[in-house]
């Protein structure tokens, strides 16, 4: 259920992100005031979305949840919890849902805190980041899913990879 809910925060975040670019691009090229002035709010709820599927892929580390392909290609029942929560972020899947919930949650925080910046300038911003975030989202979405199940589930699982083993790294 929590991979689940992931892995719908991260198409929720998606689509956002598409409609963040669409709304940035009425506002910079003044297309569309009431499509402009959604960019704020999207990409705020954007942000918040990435943050969940993000903790919903620590989760599953903290619990081993073993049904899920990169818990269980990453992490082991008998790894200490510090190298349990490492392993979200040290394989390419969950490096690559870091990244993009960065990216959304530098976006948001432009849009929660940037007020300085004229109208324009802060659409093409906003919309050059939900670009680059979309094409993130459809790598991982397509190509990298970091919630795809396992059926069925290993015992133990494959552990996280031994360099990234040193407390010390």
């Amino acid at each position: 259920m929590i991979a689940e809910l992931g892995l719908a925060a991260l198409w929720l975040a998606a689509s956002l992100a598409l409609l963040q670019m669409l709304a940035g691009w009425a506002g910079w090229r003044q297309a569309s005031e009431p499509l402009a002035a959604l960019l704020r709010p999207v990409a705020i709820a954007q942000g918040l979305l990435c943050l969940l599927s993000f903790g919903a892929l620590i989760w599953l580390f903290y619990i081993t949840d073993l049904s899920v392909l990169l818990v269980a290609a990453n992490s082991h029942v008998d790894k200490p919890m510090i190298f349990k929560i490492a392993a979200t972020w040290g394989n390419h899947e969950g490096s690559m849902l870091l990244w993009v919930t960065v990216l959304a949650l530098s976006s948001a925080a432009i849009a929660l805190f940037e007020r300085r910046l004229d109208k324009p300038t802060l659409s093409a911003a906003m919309m050059a980041q939900a670009a680059l975030s979309l094409g993130f989202f459809a790598f991982l979405l397509f190509a990298s899913n970091p919630f795809a199940r396992l059926d069925p589930a290993p015992q133990t699982g494959a552990g996280l990879n031994p360099l990234l083993q040193d407390i010390g790294l």
